[in-house]
């Protein structure tokens, strides 16, 4: 029953934290106590203990929570490890050098796509959509796309039997049509997410796998609708293809 009660504990310790990170603003207890539906004594011990470590950090002028350095510090330390992030650098440098465009390393956390590393595009207009710590539905985009595309039959099949979303109105989200996409990104080797998950934004992307073949995650390469047209997208897929092989041989 202790063992319960202290896993209880470290969960909703765990909502607040990504709740609190997932902001945009600093977020007050009682923002905090609506959204979880954690009591309030609870959250506040929470957050008193994320506190002390410096895990978190009050907003004087507001009085809500935003992350502490602390934890930005373990963060940091945590992309400098990640494996996807050491194995796509090289690749992600140069495309993103190449062409000028936004550049995004995905991984899959819970059947999203989670952005764990962006580089800004060059070009005056910057385009405003996936940012670090972006989740997304893996049935849109171009980063996503490829990490639903070249999973496995069973995480394919597992993740179409549920209801799929719209996040615009060219999200394609018929089982029969998502599949048709998969098949053809499997083929050529690289998806193109049109206007998909965000509109007025096109995105090329391809997976990249460790030494032993398995996926780590996606790499994808993106921008304003009218950089991308569908022949420039093609020809962006196979520099990442091309790119992808010369540096993970």
């Amino acid at each position: 029953m202790e063992n319960r009660e202290q896993s209880l504990s470290v969960q909703k310790a765990l909502v607040i934290l990504e709740l609190i990170g997932g902001a945009d603003e600093p977020v007050t207890v009682t923002e905090i106590v609506k959204t979880t539906g954690i009591n309030k004594t609870t959250v506040l011990r929470i957050l008193s203990t994320f506190g002390e470590e410096r895990y978190i950090e009050r907003d004087k002028a507001s009085g809500g929570y935003r992350l502490g350095v602390n934890l930005i510090a373990v963060a940091q330390r945590a992309l400098r490890q990640n494996p996807l992030i050491i194995r796509a650098k090289p690749i992600l440098d140069e495309i993103v050098a190449l062409t000028g465009d936004s550049g995004l390393l995905m991984t899959l956390e819970r059947g999203m796509s989670l952005c764990v590393e962006r580089r800004a595009s060059t070009t005056p207009i910057k385009v405003v959509g996936t940012d670090l710590g972006t989740r997304s539905p893996v049935h849109a985009g171009g980063g996503p796309f490829a990490l639903l595309a070249f999973s496995s039959d069973e995480f394919v099949d597992e993740y179409l039997s549920k209801p799929l979303q719209k996040a615009t109105a060219k999200t394609i989200v018929e089982p029969a049509a998502v599949r048709e996409r998969i098949r053809e990104a499997r083929e050529r080797g690289y998806t193109i997410g049109s206007e998909d998950l965000f509109e007025y934004i096109v995105a090329v992307g391809i997976p990249i796998r460790n030494n032993r073949g398995q996926m780590l995650g996606s790499l994808s390469i993106g921008g304003l609708v009218h950089r991308f047209p569908h022949e420039r997208c093609i020809e962006l897929g196979r520099k990442l293809i091309e790119i992808s092989a010369r540096h993970l041989r």
